[in-house]
Formats: C-alpha cells, structure tokens, sequence
C-alpha cells in the first residue's frame, strides 16, 4: 500500500484537521478520567461478580468507540442540506423511537429505557442534541427563504411543534432532569439570533421563565406548598428528592441513604483525596456510585484538586465554543455551539449540585464521567456537531485572510 493511500485510509479515521484541538483534548482527557473512576466504582462489586471489572472495561470501551464513530461522523458528514431535506423523515422517526420506553418497565421512578439484556438505552438523551439541531436547521432555511424572517410565527414553527413533543413525551415518561436541561437547551437555542421578528417572542420567554424560577423556589425552596401537592400525584419521587434537598440527614436509612452517604463521602476527602481506588463509599453506600454519584466518588479519592481538575476541563470546552459562537456571524453555528455550551453547562449543574444536596437530585449523569453508553454517544455527537461548524469557522476566517 503506497504511502498516500495510507495518509487517506488513516484521515477517514481521524477528525476534520481544522477542528479545535483543546477541545478535543478536554474530552479525551474527560474521558479518560471517566473510565478510570468508572472502574474504580465497580472495584466494590468485586465480591459478588468476580468478572465486573472485566465487563465494564469491555462496555465502556464499546461506549467510546460507538460515541467518537458518532463524532466522526458528524464532524465530517453532518450537513444541514441533506438534513434539511430528509427532516420531514427523520423527526416521527426520532419521536417515535422516544415513545418505546412505555413498552419496559419503569427504572427509578421514569419510563425512560429500553431494557436489552443487561443493555439500556435512553432514547431521550438524543433529544438534547436533536432540538439543537432542528432549531439551527430553521436559520438554516430561513436564510434559503427569507420570507420566513417577516411572519412571527413562522421561524421557529417547526422547531416549537417538535420540543412540544418532545416535552409531552420526558414529562410522561417522569424524567424531570431531561426535560429540563431539553428545556432550557431549546430556549437558549431560540435566544440566540437577534432577528426584529423574534424580538418579542424573547421578551416575554424571558419574562416567563424568571417567573417559574420565582415560583418553583418559593413553592419547594421557602415552602413545602410544592412538595406536599406533589405527595399525591405520579411525581410523589420528587418531592422526596426535594426533602432530601433540604435535609438529607432526616432518613438516612431511608429515601436520604443515597445523599447522605454522597456527603459523607466528600466529606471524607480531606481536601487532598484518600487516593485513586481508595473510596469507602463505593462498596455498597452509593448504589449508582458509577453512574449518578460518580462525583462523590472522585472527590473521595482525588479530593478538591480532581474536582478543580474537572472543573477545568469543562470550562475550556466551554470557553472555546462560545469562543466561536461570539466569533461567528453565522446564525445557526452560534445555535449550535451555545446550545452545546448550554447542554454541557446544565448536566455539569445539576449533576454536581444534586450530588452535593445544593439542589435537588435529578439522576442526570456526568457527562463524559458517569457511566452510560446513550449519554456518552449523545454528547459524542454533540461534539462533533459543534467541530463541524467549528471548521467551517475556521475555513471562512481562511479564506478572508487569503
């Protein structure tokens, strides 16, 4: 095989050149530290399935080749024509493949898997990066046709019908945690462009939010008003989770076992870690210590220098794409990398604020961390997405140059 037959065999494998490399390092290195503490959580199952750290190097490796064949893809295949024209096609299939859940039974409290074997899936987390997408693909036609820009309602149109549905889905499915990152992903991605005609739209969904947090946090935070409403309804689980919230020490050998035992833990870090592999919590207290309570986990043993060290590595993948989206004047790329931003900004929030009781538990994973092939391919996807238009940044500000 000649030497530039070799260079093409081995750029089909390998991201776009002009992608950005310090985001592709934060998420390799994310990733890494993820696995390393995926198996570190599993050490504790040791006594009773001799072959789980075996099989969970296995699945998680199967995960991250599946999630960076995902990013490739859209990194080098992705493009809003084709999917612009195949639309109508692929969103009652996505939404269709969302409504499977029903047909498993429910796991923590949600409807929100599909039970393989010892494989779940959940198809909600493709949801994230798919509204995204959808609100991008509406800029994008509206620059084909601009008449879209002088009817109010005609922008985002498609893009309201399909997060309606979305919506209607993750809230029967219970999956409180989804649907509001999916929320707020969506209203940040309809907040972006500053066209005349949607400038009143935004107003008032700026005002509509801030009066649901005011009303949430006066309803569950300052009162129990909320909590007790929810007591007798299918969401009887959150409220639960919000008394933890407020209390996780009230029924430690009850509902609050998990985040007390998740305090605990980070309590017992001693600011330095007791060590990689040395959490006492993983064997047995934190019963989704790979998963949910993953951070608990990783502060034990690393302390607040790991916690700084994730920290870190998300704030440069955030950095970096709104970098660009500031950088571009490209519409549907400042979509895409703040939707991006946002959708890594809320699980990093919620994850780590519910794993330390600052707010109430919602059972989102860590991306890139906890442990779950969907989230992982999902965000995989995301990222890719994000370089693709990463790249044409880049070869637009080339081009000028030259």
């Amino acid at each position: 095989m000649s030497k530039q037959k070799k260079r093409e065999k081995s750029s089909l494998l390998a991201l776009d050149p002009k992608c950005d490399k310090y985001i592709n390092w934060a998420v390799m290195l994310l990733l890494l530290i993820g696995t390393f503490t995926i198996v570190s959580t599993n050490v504790g199952k040791t006594t009773y399935a001799p072959d789980i750290v075996k099989t969970v190097v296995f699945k998680q490796c199967v995960f991250m080749i599946c999630g960076y064949i995902a990013m490739l893809f859209m990194n080098k295949m992705f493009r809003f024509g084709w999917y612009s024209a195949l639309e109508i096609l692929i969103i009652p299939i996505c939404l269709f493949i969302m409504v499977l859940p029903f047909a498993f039974p429910e796991i923590g409290g949600s409807h929100a898997w599909i039970q393989i074997g010892s494989i779940s899936l959940q198809p909600s987390e493709f949801a994230k990066p798919f509204i995204i997408i959808i609100c991008a693909t509406c800029l994008y036609r509206a620059k084909k046709k601009t008449s879209m820009l002088k009817d109010k309602g005609k922008l985002f149109k498609r893009a309201w019908i399909v997060f309606i549905c979305i919506c209607i889905i993750i809230f029967c499915q219970k999956d409180i945690g989804t649907l509001v990152i999916i929320s707020f992903t969506f209203l940040s991605c309809i907040m972006i462009p500053k066209y005349p005609v949607l400038q009143h739209m935004q107003r008032r969904l700026k005002f509509l939010v801030y009066a649901v947090i005011i009303a949430v946090v006066a309803l569950f935070g300052f009162t129990n008003i909320g909590s007790e409403v929810l007591k007798s309804t299918p969401f009887a689980h959150i409220a639960v989770r919000v008394e933890n919230f407020k209390d996780p020490y009230t029924d430690v050998y009850g509902d609050g076992y998990q985040p007390a035992n998740s305090l605990y833990g980070i309590a017992s870090s001693n600011i330095v870690g007791k060590g990689i592999g040395n959490s006492a919590r993983k064997y047995g207290y934190l019963t989704q210590a790979d998963n949910d309570y993953i951070l608990a986990v990783l502060i034990e043993e690393t302390g607040v220098f790991g916690l700084l060290g994730i920290v870190i590595l998300y704030g440069i993948i955030e950095y970096r794409l709104f970098y660009y989206a500031f950088k571009t004047s490209e519409d549907m790329y400042k979509v895409i990398l703040g939707g991006t931003g946002v959708y890594l900004f809320m699980h990093f929030f919620l994850n780590a604020g519910g794993v330390a009781c600052l707010i109430p538990f919602t059972g989102v994973p860590l991306l890139f961390i906890s442990s779950g092939g969907t989230s992982v391919i999902s965000i995989m996807l995301t990222m890719g997405l994000a370089q693709n238009c990463i790249c044409s940044i880049r070869r637009k500000e080339m081009d000028r140059l030259s």
